[in-house]
């Protein structure tokens, strides 16, 4: 399995996870509040940011548990380099993550057109990047498994 394989497996848990920490904690502000005032900018920077450290963190252990299992089974560990089925498979992956955000980019010009709040502005193209990067990990993920 090659790091960017690695990567991807490990995004495909993050995102989601992430996604819903954050709108757990959003909703329940929301619940009791006007949506005015509901403090969601540090939530979502935390949320930002946990993706990226637990995306890394994943890979980095993905890759440590490979090596270990194949030392126990004694076996020389093998990390591959990516080739160009790996590039083609991220082109893929990148393709539909694009039309994704693209969609939430649509989407918030349209509330912005309309004038609404930017929290609700905000968590559309929030959830659109959460969609995006779920998107593209899972068209990998499956490329991965049966093949282009």
């Amino acid at each position: 399995m090659t790091m960017t394989e690695r990567m991807v497996w490990a995004s495909l848990v993050v995102f989601p996870l992430v996604g819903i920490v954050y709108f757990t904690v959003i909703l329940t502000q929301a619940a009791d509040r006007p949506v005015e005032d509901v403090s969601w900018v540090v939530p979502m920077l935390w949320a930002w940011g946990a993706l990226i450290v637990f995306i890394i963190v994943g890979t980095i252990a993905s890759a440590i548990a490979t090596g270990i299992r194949a030392e126990v089974a004694g076996e020389t560990p093998e990390f591959e380099e990516g080739d160009v089925r790996d590039r083609e498979i991220e082109r893929i992956g990148n393709a539909r993550a694009y039309t994704m955000a693209s969609v939430g980019g649509f989407a918030a010009t349209v509330l912005l057109m309309i004038d609404v709040d930017r929290f609700w502005v905000a968590n559309t193209l929030f959830l659109a990047g959460l969609l995006a990067g779920v998107l593209a990990a899972g068209s990998r993920a499956h490329a991965y498994r049966t093949g282009l």
